[in-house]
């Protein structure tokens, strides 16, 4: 049974780089290797991460390398990617995390702008593939973040309203894509990339806040999870 202070909130949706995943040093390298090596140009990680949230894969490798992108590039780049994306783990504390909202009852969905080829490797490399009731990839949407299709397509998944739902993600795009959905928002900012933004928005600087922003959880009950 949910014992949450926040009755109005049936469902959670996750970003997932960033988020749930510390994949924002790991999977710009990714992109910036297979752009210089497909004859693009020389890339920092901070100059992929910019142009990250304009869409799926083959939208920011297109328009780094200015060309359309071929089936050939995209199996360079998922090569890359797959073999990287091993490596990868959660961040510390997103696990038990996720553990405490399905015991409160909620219902966990993952929107990103990851293509669905991608986000199936990263959480199945992590462990993380049966947590959610549904993902919804960024190649499966008609508009990129902050839009609000693909948390749409979420909420009408999990069936709830976007006013019962509550978007987590690391980036102004995502509280940009709550904020148009009509679901509430909250920032995530335990990775080191994410920075502070300014809002009305909740702000968690660590997993074990999400679970105290949504369940009302005391300090002591916090610390069994």
């Amino acid at each position: 049974m949910r014992r949450s202070t926040d009755a109005h909130t049936r469902a959670v949706v996750f970003d997932l780089d960033g988020t749930l995943l510390d994949t924002m040093t790991a999977a710009p390298q990714v992109y910036a290797d297979t752009i210089r090596l497909l004859g693009g140009p020389d890339l920092s990680i901070r100059e992929v991460v910019s142009a990250w949230h304009v869409g799926p894969t083959p939208i920011v490798l297109e328009r780094f390398l200015r060309r359309p992108v071929t089936s050939e590039d995209l199996d360079c780049f998922y090569e890359r990617f797959e073999a990287t994306i091993a490596t990868v783990r959660p961040f510390r504390g997103v696990r038990a995390m996720l553990d405490a909202l399905a015991r409160q009852g909620y219902a966990l969905g993952v929107f990103t702008a990851s293509t669905r080829r991608a986000v199936t490797c990263a959480l199945s490399a992590t462990g993380l593939e049966r947590r959610f009731t549904t993902v919804v990839a960024g190649d499966e949407v008609r508009r990129p973040k902050p839009a609000a299709d693909g948390l749409l397509i979420a909420c009408q998944r999990l069936g709830v309203r976007t006013e019962e739902s509550v978007y987590i993600g690391d980036a102004v795009v995502d509280l940009e894509c709550a904020q148009a959905a009509g679901s509430r928002a909250i920032h995530a900012v335990w990775s080191a990339s994410a920075t502070l933004a300014s809002g009305s928005h909740a702000t968690a600087h660590q997993p074990r806040d999400v679970v105290r922003l949504l369940t009302g959880l005391s300090a002591a009950a916090q610390a069994q999870y």
